[in-house]
């Protein structure tokens, strides 16, 4: 979305964040080895700003600011309550094998235990 802001409307702060994050990220794609989680938490406070700043865009842009209020409060809603119940999982904090087959196993390819 940022990329297209960047684009179509020449939005400054679409076309930093854009840079930024991709300047993070584009020195590890040529990296043939193995590549741990923590090399990207440098992007991830990028992310975080790209995800405001949409989120910002879409208010202001939007028509009923009224709607675009409750699809912000609800996709808000639905990040926290999806990182609780993934948690445990991203913190290594002890849960029932039935908890993880059962509500955090999406896909049979996911090895989560």
């Amino acid at each position: 979305y940022l990329v297209f802001r960047a684009v179509k409307y020449r939005d400054k702060n679409a076309i930093f964040l854009t840079i930024a994050y991709l300047a993070q990220l584009v020195w590890w794609i040529p990296v043939t080895r193995i590549t741990f989680i923590y090399h990207y938490f440098p992007c991830v406070p990028f992310i975080v700003m790209m995800i405001g700043y949409s989120l910002l865009c879409i208010y202001n842009e939007a028509k009923n600011k009224k709607a675009a209020k409750y699809a912000i409060f609800g996709y808000t809603v639905l990040v926290i309550v999806l990182f609780i119940m993934f948690y445990p999982v991203l913190s290594g904090v002890p849960v029932s094998v039935d908890y993880v087959k059962h509500f955090l196993k999406w896909f049979d390819s996911w090895v989560l235990i």
